[in-house]
């Protein structure tokens, strides 16, 4: 084949080859849509999300990081539950009146909720 030829075709043989599709981006799926399984999602208010502070736990953030029997100390005058690091906490007994004092390991408050 001549040069010529050569010169001919190439541009040819790659004109055949086409242009790279371009990349669509993604569309953003609506609010309520799960990304990975394409289903609709729950999204109502209130089943998501834990109920007010019924215990009052608020008034009682100050005996974060203080032992254990600071909560006696305290004279908390509402039901409460001690429960200790990786204590289970049954839900057969729930009672949202009820202060939850979470320990950790040394038997320091580190996290206080209703139930």
């Amino acid at each position: 084949m001549k040069l010529s030829s050569l010169l001919f075709v190439l541009p040819l043989v790659l004109a055949a080859c086409g242009a790279p599709e371009p990349v669509v981006a993604p569309q953003s799926l609506p609010p309520g849509i799960d990304p990975v399984t394409g289903q609709p999602i729950d999204l109502t208010p209130g089943l998501n999300d834990r109920e007010p502070d019924t215990c009052k736990a608020a008034q009682y953030q100050y005996l974060i990081g203080q032992p254990e029997g600071a909560v006696a100390a305290a004279g908390v005058m509402r039901p409460t539950r001690i429960v200790p690091m990786g204590g289970i906490v049954s839900q057969e007994e729930y009672d949202s009146f009820r202060i939850n004092f979470h320990l950790d390991a040394t038997g320091n408050i580190v996290r206080l909720s209703c139930g």
